[in-house]
């Protein structure tokens, strides 16, 4: 009988999980300012030194969270709220979730009846391994308020950064690459890096933040417990992925049908409902049926 030569996966640090543990647990903050400091390309003054982790990671909690918490919430020493995400399966309306996260990001500072001066900038961050804007060939599109002809800014409200990694030109010298694309570089080949014989470019181990991710990386992949986590979160997405993608696409069949925008509306909330019937059927988590289908507490009540 042959020797089975399969190679052994490599998770990547895109996965839920291992984003987590590398950019959202105490002690890990270095790395965190890191990435944030390279995206952001924040001058002198700007700068981040020091970070507060506003909902850390922790292992167990994290099993129970199911797809409900993913994102990386941090607050800097000026004050300056930040969230992280990584998605690797494209999903319906992105867009108009990351715009709401931002927008809760900066509300949720403000307390009832205090001064609307004390709210301080806001910025998401979500990082992609899939092609969300197909009109734009940047890796980097970053977004303010700004009125109509783009001279005057809101400044220090809200920011938008969306980091596109099939977008990362791979033929750039690593020597001549700034620390954002160092990031790129490992983020985009992380599954290469995470192996533990690999050779890593000194370009990336001659920065130190980028050459711990690397370890830690390495770390989880070689341990059997951790793998186990990386892998049931890896199946959760990609489920939840098929599921949103299931409604969204019944949803546009019914209203093409109906050939009206109502018709499109009514068939995408029917589909809804059906699906949410068949994973409570099945005994599916709460969180996970809200996260796949959209549908309030209240409205999946009325299916019990």
């Amino acid at each position: 009988m042959g020797k089975d030569v399969r190679e052994r996966k490599i998770y990547s640090m895109l996965n839920d999980f291992a984003f987590q543990w590398l950019f959202n647990r105490p002690g890990q903050e270095k790395l965190t300012i890191s990435l944030l400091n390279a995206i952001l390309q924040l001058d002198s003054s700007r700068r981040i030194e020091e970070l507060e982790l506003l909902n850390p990671f922790h292992p167990r909690r994290f099993r129970d969270q199911k797809l409900t918490i993913v994102d990386v919430k941090a607050r800097d020493k000026a004050g300056r709220w930040y969230c992280i995400e990584a998605q690797v399966h494209r999903q319906d309306a992105f867009v108009s979730r990351t715009a709401f996260y931002v927008a809760s990001l900066y509300r949720d500072q403000a307390k009832a009846g205090s001064d609307y001066v004390a709210l301080m900038p806001a910025t998401c961050i979500a990082i992609l391994d899939f092609d969300l804007f197909r009109q734009s060939k940047h890796v980097h599109e970053a977004f303010e308020f700004r009125n109509a002809d783009g001279t005057l800014a809101l400044a220090e409200t809200m920011a938008l950064h969306y980091i596109d990694l099939t977008k990362y030109d791979i033929n750039k010298p690593r020597k001549l690459q700034s620390a954002f694309e160092k990031w790129l570089n490992l983020m985009k080949f992380s599954e290469t890096y995470g192996k533990l014989d690999v050779k890593i470019p000194g370009a990336l181990t001659e920065e130190e933040p980028i050459n711990m991710a690397i370890k830690e990386l390495q770390k989880i992949n070689a341990d059997e417990k951790m793998r186990r986590r990386m892998a049931d979160r890896e199946k959760e997405a990609l489920d939840l992925a098929i599921i949103k993608g299931a409604v969204y696409n019944k949803g546009k069949e019914v209203g093409k049908i109906e050939g009206r925008t109502e018709g499109r509306a009514e068939g995408r909330a029917e589909e809804k409902f059906e699906i949410a019937k068949k994973m409570l059927a099945l005994n599916a988590d709460i969180e996970f049926i809200k996260q796949a289908t959209d549908l309030t507490d209240e409205e999946l009540q009325k299916l019990t």
